[in-house]
């Protein structure tokens, strides 16, 4: 973990492996087996995990710097609504993603899913007795 990078380099890097595993899993042959499925899921769980706080923390620092008066608008407008704005999106995303982390639950069954071990698996139980 590399804590002396900022915030936002973090959250773009964070960015930019999720769209590494998206072109890597274009083609379906990139799982080599149902575990490699399991995988990926249980670490995007763990990301929408840690994804709320993220985003609550952001809401902290943006209403901070509200308090404190360091926010300006760059068309010179108050920045009190569109502050009130941003933190209530981000606050109304935290539920949302609650939503998603409640279907990927729902997908906990891929855990329990490998592949053939070899030839001998490959066959028929019902051939078998």
């Amino acid at each position: 973990m590399d804590l002396a990078r900022s915030p936002q380099e973090l959250a773009r890097e964070a960015a930019e492996q999720l769209r590494a595993l998206n072109h890597r899993t274009l083609d379906p042959k990139a799982f080599e087996q149902p575990s490699d499925v399991a995988g990926v899921v249980e670490a995007l769980t763990i990301l929408l995990d840690r994804l709320p706080q993220a985003l609550g923390q952001a809401a902290v620092a943006l209403r901070s710097f509200q308090r404190h008066n360091m926010i300006r608008m760059d068309n010179g407008t108050d920045p009190t609504d569109q502050t009130h704005q941003v933190v209530g999106a981000l606050e109304n995303a935290q539920g949302l993603i609650e939503g998603a982390r409640s279907a990927l639950r729902a997908a906990s069954p891929v855990s329990h899913m490998g592949g053939h071990w070899g030839p001998a698996d490959e066959t028929d139980e019902s051939e078998a007795s």
